[in-house]
């Protein structure tokens, strides 16, 4: 699809014209920066959910990894059904994981199971499960084996016309002490993007009906494969017409991109982007990267060693604020294994003669964990981000491969919103570390080095 003329006119600023190539990828929701609200903590986060699904008028949409079975997360429920009861024109969605959202006798599905009761009219839960468990490969693998495989990742919360992008599950652990990332855009035409994408999902989806679940119908994951990838092509090509058949809003100062990521499909816009940014990012300007778990793709370390100018922080969790710590074997391993692989990496920063522009920091902070992700970029002399990239993905081999993953990136001029960005990504970068001589010297158990190789892009 070409770039219409028009569009590069909504980007005037010079050290945003690098990004043009956005348009070519995804569609453009220009907007004011005042609409966008920058969250930095898990609380915030939990409160803001409460306020929005209390208040919702016309929809409540919601895909996330699961929904937690705690006392936060029930409370949350309970205010999301009095609304939903109450408003008989308000519509409840819920895209959950199958395989996650189903675990133990009461888990997600039991939680949701009222709304299909009460309002079974005007509430749509639907289970997601990878077609790499398509048929008798659902029940061949044990609980919790089998959500490696593959997973619905992404983590939206629309209430109306806002929309809450986040890494964030909605879970206890998430409305406590285990940071994340979490901006909400208030826009209608970006929350009508997202509301259509989870349905789109949702109709390749497992659905709760009564107190069974159905499927979805189709033969063979062959079927399924095919059938995705077509709707959601067609879905984005017709939102990129659409914006890009709109007058130019000349008030506008920020500018936000979708960004798919579904592995699995043959959707690979944020890894595209991801690519493009890391690779095109020039000389003298900064790229601040952050994940949960440091598991680049090859096709990411060799973009950063041998093709990238830019200099680079990479921000990840220290083996004490990483989410499987203490957990039982083998899951209990993973944070040996995170550390392996950046070890690796380092190591390979070391060979290239790279330590002069690339920065390995972990986050460390007592009774955290942090879950974090995404990136800000700071362009040659600036001292604030002008663009970003938050959502789901990890930069990692499940994000690229395996999971279904939701981005945006963010640009903006507007000076307020860049000291905010600025704000949220000094925060995160507070408790954090230089790590390079730490990783180098930090033992790992053998049986995670023996494992780590076979198993890398299935965590």
């Amino acid at each position: 699809m070409l770039i219409n003329s028009n569009m590069k006119l909504r980007i005037k600023a010079a050290e945003l014209q690098h990004f043009s190539w956005l348009y070519k990828l995804a569609p453009c929701f220009p907007l004011k920066a005042t609409k966008i609200n920058v969250i930095t903590d898990p609380r915030t986060f939990y409160d803001t959910l409460c306020e929005r699904f209390k208040n919702a008028d016309s929809r409540i949409s919601i895909a996330s990894l699961y929904i937690g079975t705690g006392e936060l997360e029930r409370r949350l429920l309970d205010v999301t059904k009095d609304n939903v009861v109450m408003k008989k024109n308000l519509k409840f969605s819920v895209l959950l994981d199958y395989q996650r959202g189903t675990r133990g006798e009461v888990n997600s599905k039991t939680l949701l199971q009222s709304f299909v009761n009460d309002v079974p009219e005007r509430s749509n839960i639907s289970l997601y499960q990878t077609p790499r468990l398509h048929g008798s490969w659902s029940n061949a693998l044990p609980s919790r084996y089998n959500e490696i495989v593959g997973l619905q990742h992404m983590k939206l919360y629309i209430a109306d016309d806002s929309v809450l992008l986040s890494g964030a599950n909605c879970s206890s652990d998430y409305f406590h002490q285990r940071q994340d990332r979490y901006i909400e855009i208030h826009d209608p035409d970006l929350a009508d993007f997202y509301s259509e994408l989870i349905d789109v999902m949702s109709s390749y989806s497992k659905k709760c009906v009564g107190d069974a679940v159905t499927d979805h119908g189709l033969s063979s994951k062959e079927a399924v494969v095919a059938g995705v990838q077509d709707k959601v092509s067609a879905f984005t090509d017709k939102w990129m017409r659409q914006q890009e058949a709109k007058p130019i809003n000349d008030s506008a100062d920020t500018w936000v991109f979708p960004l798919l990521q579904m592995g699995e499909y043959g959707i690979t816009q944020d890894e595209e982007a991801t690519q493009a940014m890391l690779s095109s990012a020039p000389e003298g300007s900064q790229l601040k990267l952050a994940t949960g778990y440091f598991n680049l793709t090859e096709d990411y370390t060799q973009t950063l060693l041998q093709r990238s100018k830019a200099m680079i922080s990479l921000l990840m969790a220290h083996p004490n604020a990483n989410g499987f710590l203490g957990a039982s074997f083998p899951a209990g391993g993973i944070p040996h294994a995170y550390s392996l692989i950046a070890k690796q990496f380092w190591q390979r920063v070391l060979e290239t003669g790279q330590a002069g522009r690339i920065q390995m920091l972990e986050y460390e902070r007592e009774g955290w964990t942090f879950h974090a992700k995404g990136l800000w970029y700071y362009a040659p002399g600036a001292g604030l981000p002008c663009a970003t990239v938050v959502g789901s993905a990890n930069l990692g081999e499940r994000s690229v491969r395996r999971d279904l993953e939701a981005q945006a990136a963010v640009l903006t001029v507007d000076p307020d919103l860049q000291r905010r960005l600025h704000s949220e990504c000094t925060s995160l970068h507070a408790p954090a570390a230089s790590c390079g001589a730490s990783l180098l010297a930090r033992a790992v158990p053998l049986w995670v080095r023996a494992t780590v190789g076979l198993f890398r892009t299935y965590f």
